[in-house]
């Protein structure tokens, strides 16, 4: 299936292998290392990536913003957020935003949200990849990891 990509700007849809190329370049920016949460019981004990839904009146940036407070306890500003890219869900009919934040973290430092995260951790590229192939990371965050993994 072919995943269709929305250029932010123009509101264009892109070339799925020239947007793979260009979200390459700002992934290359990783240390090889990405951080991973593993969701609480109560939603699956599956490994994610931060994240939520929007919320009325949100959009976005303000949703991961959000997120990454409710969840890890991290205040982070607009500006040390990069929008990657806005992709069509591969399975449901909604968008999903990407967004990288570069920031040294220590995982024993964060404040949890322990109704939704059980822990966090660096994971490398392959041990990421193997959760997925193993169905322990959830759905949609899977495929948009192993899409640009290994593209």
């Amino acid at each position: 299936m072919k995943t269709s990509w929305i250029d932010r700007e123009t509101s264009e849809i892109v070339d799925e292998e020239e947007k793979m190329r260009e979200i390459n370049e700002e992934l290359e920016r990783f240390k090889k290392e990405c951080q991973g949460e593993k969701t609480s019981e109560e939603k699956g004990s599956k490994y994610s990536s931060t994240g939520g839904h929007v919320t009325h009146g949100e959009d976005g940036m303000t949703t991961i913003l959000r997120e990454l407070k409710e969840e890890l306890g991290l205040d982070v500003k607009e500006n040390e957020v990069e929008t990657i890219a806005l992709v069509k869900h591969p399975e449901r009919p909604c968008l999903i935003n990407l967004y990288l934040l570069e920031k040294e973290l220590d995982p024993d430092t964060l404040k949890l949200q322990t109704e939704e995260v059980d822990s966090v951790e660096w994971m490398t590229k392959e041990e990421i990849l193997s959760l997925i192939d193993d169905g322990k990371f959830l759905g949609s965050h899977g495929y948009l990891f192993k899409k640009y993994f290994n593209n």
